[in-house]
């Protein structure tokens, strides 16, 4: 997807993916969804990085992907844009599949799953396990582990009811082997586990009403003991903590007139975030949302569309904001649409961006080292002012179709962390809105099937971002090449009357900093072809697909961190379906 950079590291965060750039080690500026339940969270300053971990490739759908903010729909954290990775439906996932894969850097996989029905009920169970011996130059092995159950029960008068619930442990290395006092190489483990109601009914032929409810809990164990000798040797070092969230949504859709729909709703939120090493004496941060949006599509003729929406929040971290956007569509001909629109939107900060406080302790629990990082809750919502122009085209037969999309985003009150003076002698990083950019560009995707059997797909992305103002050197020259300048992918599909279906792909991203560099002025660029080869089989009569997987046939190149090279790999896994 044009505008998209992902990472692979373990070192800060489970492998995850950003939109337009990051400054720092969190990617917090878009919403991440799994099946509509938000996946933000507090506890990794804003990121979703173990929320995109939730399910297994195999359980997945599709993943829809909105470039550009979208508060209005999808809540404040929407800021630069929303993915939303939806699973397969239970319904059509009834037998029981296995999958294993193995391969070059200790790859290692193995997956279970298995749907059933009953009378008006479809039920899925799904399990896996993945990892390898992670990134060359990074510390230990890496591995998820997934449990998942789906299921959807029709009830009487057309509604619908469906339970989701899972959990997933990531179990990884981080740390340098030669350094015994502030980062050893260590184990680490995060953990996430959520229940899920999503209730819907067709109150008439024009309008439906849906509720959601979720709780989800994430979980983060991080410590060592600092072995330098002196009056902190062996002090207990804890990044762990633990988050609690509760969700509760209700969404009304109606149609008001041939040319007019609506969608309309509120959302209540509550975050706990417990860390007594994150927070010191505060010991944690509980924070409440309330949010009412509304979205609109009129139809003003044959050829114009007109979206508007808006997004009223209040909470305990922002106070009381609003977020409009506004889109019109015009239809040039059959196949050939023009888009332009403007949005407002708004980030809170996360409770470590607002009330973090970190120091250490002596190992009897005396004598404070001092502030390491020191939030008052004076930081504020950063604030985003987006304007687009598209051109959709799929003319004739649609083999061919895509989009262009130019796109400027201004981002005032941005939040960044740098080194303040609070007490003389003592520099502590704070959270502190200085930062002041713009971010413009070019997108392009297009697809082409060449033929009903060959698929073509092009993305490519411009990206420019100029920095106003920021409060430091280091995160202003992250903010700045935070995306790459340049970046493009290119998919081949081919399947074969004989079963075999053939991917190749590939990707390359010029000049971006990586987040792990501290101070130095690096700019890297990446080059990866994968290829994927794939054959139908019979086995005692069962469907099955063997697949050879070779990653990244060109040169090794750095992912996250200046020291963390992705090489060569080649797997094979084989999948049988019942």
């Amino acid at each position: 997807v044009p505008g998209f950079q992902t990472t692979t590291s373990f070192e800060t965060d489970a492998p995850m993916a950003t939109y337009h750039g990051r400054s720092d080690d969190w990617a917090n500026r878009i919403q991440v969804l799994v099946d509509g339940r938000s996946v933000y969270s507090s506890l990794l300053q804003g990121s979703a990085g173990i929320g995109w971990q939730t399910l297994a490739l195999d359980d997945i759908e599709r993943i829809e992907v909105l470039r550009g903010s979208n508060s209005a729909t999808y809540g404040a954290r929407a800021f630069l844009g929303v993915v939303n990775i939806i699973s397969r439906d239970v319904r059509e996932t009834n037998g029981a599949s296995a999958l294993v894969t193995s391969g070059d850097n200790g790859i290692a996989d193995a997956g279970l799953s298995v749907g059933w029905s009953q009378s008006d009920a479809s039920f899925r169970v799904s399990a896996d396990r993945v990892g390898d011996n992670g990134l060359q130059g990074a510390f230990g092995k890496n591995s998820t582990e997934r449990l998942n159950f789906a299921s959807h029960i029709a009830l009487e008068q057309g509604a619908e009811l469906e339970l989701r619930a899972g959990g997933v442990g990531i179990y990884a290395g981080r740390g340098d082997p030669t350094d015994t006092a502030g980062n050893p190489a260590r184990r680490w483990f995060m953990g996430s586990q959520f229940v899920q109601v999503d209730w819907r009914r067709a109150l008439s032929d024009v309008q439906d009403l849906a509720i959601s409810a979720s709780h989800t809990e994430n979980r983060n164990r991080d410590n060592f003991s600092y072995m330098q000798p002196g009056p902190y040797f062996l002090a207990p070092i804890d990044f762990g903590g633990d988050e609690y969230v509760d969700t509760i949504t209700a969404q009304h859709t109606l149609r008001i007139s041939p040319a007019l729909r609506a969608v309309w709703g509120a959302e209540l939120r509550r975050e706990r975030v417990v860390s007594p090493s994150q927070f010191d004496q505060l010991g944690g941060v509980a924070s409440n949302y309330l949010r009412v949006f509304g979205s609109a599509e009129w139809r003003i003729s044959d050829r114009l569309l007109l979206n508007s929406g808006a997004l009223v929040e209040s909470s305990d971290m922002a106070g009381d904001s609003l977020s409009p956007r506004l889109m019109l569509n015009w239809r040039l001909a059959p196949g050939h649409t023009l888009r332009a629109g403007a949005s407002t939107a708004f980030r809170p900060p996360s409770a470590f961006e607002k009330y973090g406080r970190v120091q250490y302790y002596d190992v009897r629990g005396q004598n404070p080292t001092g502030y390491y990082t020191f939030n008052n809750g004076t930081v504020v919502p950063e604030q985003l002012f987006s304007q687009e122009l598209g051109y959709y085209f799929a003319p004739g037969d649609g083999a061919l179709s895509g989009d262009v999309r130019l796109f400027r985003e201004e981002i005032t009150d941005g939040i960044s962390a740098t080194e303040v003076s609070i007490i003389p002698g003592v520099r502590p990083r704070q959270s502190l809105n200085g930062q002041n950019l713009t971010i413009q560009g070019m997108e392009l995707q297009a697809n082409w099937a060449l033929s009903p059997a060959t698929k073509l797909y092009l993305a490519q992305s411009w990206t420019g971002i100029d920095v106003h103002s920021s409060p430091g050197v280091e995160t202003r020259y992250r903010a700045e090449h935070g995306a790459p300048r340049y970046a493009a992918s290119l998919t081949l599909m081919r399947s074969f009357a004989t079963g075999t279906r053939l991917s190749l792909m590939h990707q390359q991203a010029d000049d971006v900093a990586l987040m792990s560099i501290s101070d130095n002025k690096w700019l890297f660029s990446m080059q990866r072809t994968d290829v994927r080869l794939a054959q139908d089989l019979r086995i005692t009569g069962k469907k099955a697909e063997l697949a050879l997987v070779l990653q990244n046939l060109g040169e090794p190149y750095q992912d996250g961190d200046w020291k963390f090279r992705f090489e060569r790999r080649a797997m094979l896994s084989l999948k049988v379906e019942n």
